[in-house]
């Protein structure tokens, strides 16, 4: 099992001050320590991590695998559907939608991520709670690939990686759900007392960690591609200049757009360092947004409905 990387991200000064004089409300990572049996990753991840491993895979395998999942199935033909891909054609199939609209990798990448998250069931109607979870977490996704097909060819991720980032960099939330239940719940109770606060900051003060590292500790130790693992890892983090910073800037350039539009736990402020390494433009991020909470939000809600359940 991968060790438990408990190095803080940056934090505010104020956060850091908080900790240093009374440390967190309830510190975990001793107890993130002691787990000996980690959640297991779902079995559908495990076939689509074992086929992305074999280099004679093709479009039938991959759809073979996917088809075995009614829901992951719809949700795919539906998202290659949306009027964000501007497909013409009839979807009448996961084969159609992977060879003539979302590629191989895309589709890889995009039921890699809803089958690795979908299992984890936390409570919803919360400000971490589950239906909170999938809105941001479709959106990101959608945003996030949207922001990485602008980006010059030259620093721009594989097909589809992109979308896996925005997809689970918030990973940790379910995660914690999911191992302290009632900790979590504890969590959500503060930051409805602290509205306004950046998340990391009250998860520090009532934790000692936040979801990024959590996240990130179970991502690496499931094998997950190291730039998911890293932008889950980093997220936060606005002086992060390391391997996969494009990745990280793309998730933090997102979540920036996506707390404007009301929706997850972004920066208010404009992350100018990120948005001057991928190269856009003020008018082409808000190119990218309109077009995604114009004619793609509808399928996109419908995603996240079908998610939440």
């Amino acid at each position: 099992m991968h060790a438990l990387n408990i190095k803080p991200v940056v934090e505010s000064s104020s956060a850091a001050e908080v900790g240093a004089k009374k440390g967190p409300l309830l510190d975990i990572k001793p107890r993130l320590k002691e787990i000996k049996t980690l959640p297991p990753m779902p079995a559908m991840a495990q076939r689509i991590i074992r086929l992305s491993s074999d280099v004679n895979a093709n479009i039938k395998d991959l759809a073979a695998i996917v088809e075995l999942d009614p829901s992951l199935s719809a949700q795919i033909m539906r998202y290659a559907s949306s009027p964000l891909f501007a497909y013409r054609g009839k979807i009448d199939s996961v084969q159609t939608a992977i060879s003539r609209v979302l590629g191989f990798n895309m589709v890889m990448n995009l039921a890699l991520g809803m089958t690795t998250a979908k299992p984890f069931r936390i409570p919803k109607n919360l400000p971490l709670g589950l239906d909170n979870f999938w809105r941001h977490a479709v959106y990101s996704a959608a945003l996030t690939q949207a922001l990485s097909n602008a980006l010059d060819s030259s620093i721009r991720p594989e097909a589809g990686l992109a979308y896996l980032a925005g997809l689970l960099h918030n990973f940790g939330h379910l995660v914690f759900g999911h191992l302290f239940r009632n900790e979590f719940i504890l969590l959500n109770k503060f930051l409805l007392q602290h509205e306004g606060r950046p998340i990391a900051e009250v998860e520090h003060e009532v934790l000692g960690i936040d979801h990024a590292q959590i996240g990130a500790w179970l991502l690496k130790s499931w094998r997950l591609p190291e730039e998911v693992v890293v932008a889950t890892r980093e997220h936060h983090n606005e002086y992060y200049h390391g391997p996969s910073s494009v990745m990280v800037s793309l998730v933090r350039v997102s979540d920036f757009v996506l707390k404007k539009q009301g929706i997850g736990d972004g920066s208010d402020v404009m992350p100018v360092t990120a948005v001057h390494e991928l190269g856009l433009g003020e008018y082409q991020i808000n190119a990218i947004t309109s077009q995604l909470f114009g004619s793609g939000q509808e399928s996109l809600d419908n995603m996240v409905r079908q998610l939440v359940g």
